[in-house]
């Protein structure tokens, strides 16, 4: 009985390999903040996600690493690029992925408020389409504008925003996703942070992907 859980166990382990292999074939992969200054908040050995890259590259159409840097007082990208081939990512993997500083906290005042998320990617989308950068530039005829537009006849992101200092931006981040099409799959983190961010900005471009779970944390 009990080499028979061992096999059946196997055979779960291999499938949910098989179908990551899967959802990463062809993929545009997006790692969001796998860097040494959130590593203390890793849900997972950094060895066994540069190990993945490694052995999965070949399979994606495109590996991206999405992270926080100078700009945020963090290490830049040589130093960043640095620090992933210390910690075991090939070379050739390295030279052929794209690196791109984000920054954040473009829609943290929504998230951490907890607004509705489908309600902030109208908002960002609305914002898109409007040439907004700011939420702050936003007057009432235009937040008026925004709730017939998406039907709203109770708004809990422009209770929030209307008369608040604080604000929501639209960021250059977005323009760079656009450009990607197709399979996209992200992973990283913080689940509630930076990487919902992302999340919210692809929805907001309409742009489908999914998450890949294991490196998320």
């Amino acid at each position: 009985m009990r080499k028979e859980k061992l096999i059946l166990e196997s055979q779960r382990r291999k499938l949910l390999e098989f179908a990551g292999v899967n959802i990463i074939a062809n993929s545009n992969f997006i790692s969001v903040d796998i860097q040494e200054a959130y590593e203390s908040a890793f849900t997972f050995d950094i060895y066994t996600f540069t190990s993945f890259l490694n052995e999965n590259y070949h399979l994606m159409k495109s590996l991206i690493f999405l992270y926080n840097g100078n700009s945020m007082g963090f290490p830049d990208e040589t130093q960043y690029k640095y620090w992933l081939l210390e910690n075991g990512l090939d070379e050739d993997v390295l030279d052929g992925a794209g690196f791109y500083d984000k920054g954040y906290a473009f829609f943290r005042y929504c998230i951490d408020t907890d607004i509705d998320e489908s309600e902030i990617v109208d908002l960002v989308k609305f914002m898109i389409n409007h040439n907004i950068n700011d939420s702050r530039n936003i007057d009432e005829e235009m937040w008026d504008e925004f709730m017939s537009e998406y039907y709203y006849d109770k708004s809990d992101i422009r209770e929030l925003l209307e008369y608040a200092d604080d604000m929501i931006n639209i960021p250059d981040l977005m323009e760079y996703l656009e450009k990607f099409g197709g399979n996209i799959v992200i992973t990283g983190g913080g689940i509630n942070e930076c990487l919902k961010e992302v999340e919210i900005a692809l929805d907001a471009l309409d742009k489908p992907y999914r998450v890949y779970n294991k490196f998320v944390y």
